[in-house]
């Protein structure tokens, strides 16, 4: 099906023509996909953790990600923000207090050093996310 974006009847007279668009739209693949689906920040999906999962399961996950030897992926949750955009759905933590991340950044350092324990480090980072919040919120010190 194809929907005009601009249709004739509805112009105005602009002075200088409007540029003509035809947007096509896939029925059976709107009909597909058309279902809640995670938020682009959760994976694994928060569905998808389990009480039963523990320590061992993720030692041996992790050591199952390492005999792929395919690149690391890395997201850093920085929840901080100075102002709130109400459109945003991410966990954050609204402050104007720029001394709040000394803490969090500690604790966040130290879960980098446990978890690089478990990953070769001949593997290489291909993606890096910051995320959260407003990771320029953070101040040089």
């Amino acid at each position: 099906m194809v929907y005009d974006a601009f249709p004739k009847d509805n112009q105005q007279d602009l002075g200088t023509p409007l540029m003509e668009q035809k947007i096509q739209f896939d029925e059976a693949l709107i009909k597909r996909y058309n279902q809640s689906g995670p938020r682009y920040t959760s994976y694994p999906t928060a569905v998808q953790f389990d009480e039963a999962f523990g320590i061992e399961d993720y030692k041996d996950a992790a050591a199952r990600s390492n005999e792929a030897q395919r690149g690391l992926s890395l997201y850093y949750h920085i929840p901080f923000c100075d102002t709130v955009c109400f459109f945003c759905a991410c966990n954050k933590v609204w402050t104007r207090d720029r001394s709040k991340t000394t803490p969090y950044l500690e604790r966040l350092f130290k879960e980098i050093e446990m978890q690089s324990e478990l990953y070769d480090s001949s593997r290489k980072v291909e993606q890096l996310h910051l995320g959260g919040g407003t990771p320029t919120f953070i101040n040089n010190d």
